[in-house]
């Protein structure tokens, strides 16, 4: 459960609640819950506010293992690229094939034979 509280007080300013589970997706944003703890990124009414866990303790947090690391790497490499997919991006077929290709080998970096401690990074068109 969260509860919004006043950060220079502690005052509770709502009851406590659960976060939807896709919020962070719905607005674009990846590890939200790392954020929730100050709310000033998100302007000047939010200044002095926060989400904090109540009712039970935080988990301690965990380390990401290095296959979990890689896969997170590709994963944001396609997220920086999803932009050539779209149809209206002026570009010739062969740019539009590079970027296929490189958006696969993204995909299937799990599967090289040297996964997760040497990876064949793909190399991104120009």
């Amino acid at each position: 459960m969260w509860q919004l509280k006043k950060l220079s007080t502690g005052e509770t300013l709502n009851e406590p609640q659960r976060l939807p589970e896709n919020w962070g997706p719905i607005f674009g944003l990846a590890g939200i819950q790392d954020q929730l703890g100050d709310l000033s990124w998100l302007g000047e009414n939010f200044v002095d506010q926060g989400w904090f866990i109540v009712g039970e303790a935080p988990a301690d947090p965990v380390q990401a293992t290095q296959a979990e690391l890689a896969w997170d790497r590709a994963k944001k490499m396609l997220v920086e690229s999803d932009w050539s997919m779209f149809s209206d991006v002026p570009m010739t077929a062969g740019n539009k094939a590079l970027w296929i290709e490189y958006r696969r080998a993204l995909r299937e970096i799990r599967l090289q034979a040297g996964f997760p401690s040497s990876i064949q990074w793909p190399s991104k068109p120009e």
